[in-house]
């Protein structure tokens, strides 16, 4: 019985050593996941200060941009400021398409006394074009009601109503800006230049919006001969441009080519028209050189070979040789006509 009672306290010990040598590895996972979640807790803290950092930048850039487009507005709601902020746009639009001042265009050029309805005007830029024609540019911006509709909140009925009412506002001064430019006339500062007056809006959503509330806008502004641009559109529209000058060029220099060609012609029908002549005279002098020889050969030394039979002191003139010469002529056909008819012209003239 003793025996029994001491054996079961060491099978229990060996029971418990198994379970526990078998518990062995979920310990050791169980530590590993621990200090798996505190390196996760670690990791979550850091991310936490670098999130909370990063949204008190974002708060402080966001109150920036609020204070600059506060200003920006206030800025734009000068009609001055607005319109120096259109020539502004349309400068770097020009130049980006590779336009030169003084050269490709002209900025404020004013109109002479006496020019009729366009007395005294002046558009913002002149963008010359070839031939000597010229395409006057308008940067006046009707920004107004713009601003008042993109500042209004749009949060109930009655000021969803209040922004349309805006936007319709902003459509109604864009086409009293094309009547205005229409009266002012200003092609006819420039005659023979095309009939119509660039109306620049330094913002794709001004012409898009005044469009979207008004669209006879854009046919009724063209009828008028103002044409409303966008920067993209004007940019396309100069690009075009620049692609006539490089054109017009290439023909020019084409013109002065084929001047020279045919002074070069005409100059070369000359020179050649003298060596003819030139040819014409050492053919009849080789003529005449033989004429001369065969009458010293048969008359001169006939006579010297008598006095020479006669036992007198005459010395015989030695015989001159014989040599034929011969001037090339031309040989080309068209050449030959040309010059034939040339002779048979001066002929004529001649008496």
């Amino acid at each position: 019985m003793s025996n029994k009672q001491s054996a079961a306290p060491i099978a229990r010990a060996k029971t418990d050593n198994d379970i526990l040598r078998s518990l062995a590895p979920i310990t050791q996972q169980l530590e590993v996941m621990e200090q798996r979640v505190r390196d996760v807790q670690v990791l979550q803290g850091e991310q936490r200060t670098e999130i909370r950092t990063q949204l008190s930048a974002a708060a402080r850039t966001q109150e920036d941009l609020a204070r600059a487009t506060q200003a920006l507005r206030g800025a734009l709601s000068s009609t001055s400021a607005r319109g120096m902020w259109g020539e502004v746009e349309l400068r770097r639009v020009v130049e980006a398409a590779g336009m030169l001042p003084h050269v490709d265009f002209s900025e404020q050029v004013s109109a002479p006394a006496g020019g009729g309805r366009a007395a005294g005007a002046r558009p913002d830029m002149v963008i010359h074009l070839p031939g000597g024609a010229h395409l006057p540019l308008d940067a006046k911006v009707p920004l107004t009601a713009m601003l008042q509709a993109q500042a209004a909140p749009a949060t109930t009925a009655e000021e969803i109503a209040r922004r349309q009412d805006l936007r319709k506002q902003h459509a109604k001064a864009v086409r009293a800006h094309v009547n205005a430019l229409a009266k002012r006339d200003y092609p006819a500062l420039f005659p023979g230049s095309p009939r119509i007056t660039i109306m620049f809006l330094p913002g794709e959503s001004l012409l898009a919006e005044a469009l979207r509330e008004d669209p006879p806008l854009l046919e009724d502004a063209l009828n008028l001969g103002v044409v409303p641009a966008s920067p993209a559109s004007l940019l396309a529209l100069l690009r075009t441009v620049a692609t006539l000058w490089a054109s017009s060029k290439v023909s020019e220099e084409a013109g002065h080519i084929i001047a020279l060609g045919r002074e070069m012609t005409d100059r070369l029908r000359v020179v050649a028209g003298h060596l003819e002549k030139l040819g014409n005279s050492l053919t009849s002098a080789v003529k005449n050189y033989n004429s001369a020889l065969s009458s010293f050969d048969t008359r001169v030394l006939v006579t010297a070979r008598r006095l020479e039979s006669l036992d007198a002191d005459f010395a015989t003139p030695p015989a001159i040789a014989a040599e034929e010469g011969q001037v090339k002529r031309f040989h080309d056909a068209a050449l030959r006509e040309a010059l034939d008819g040339e002779e048979d012209h001066e002929t004529r003239i001649v008496p």
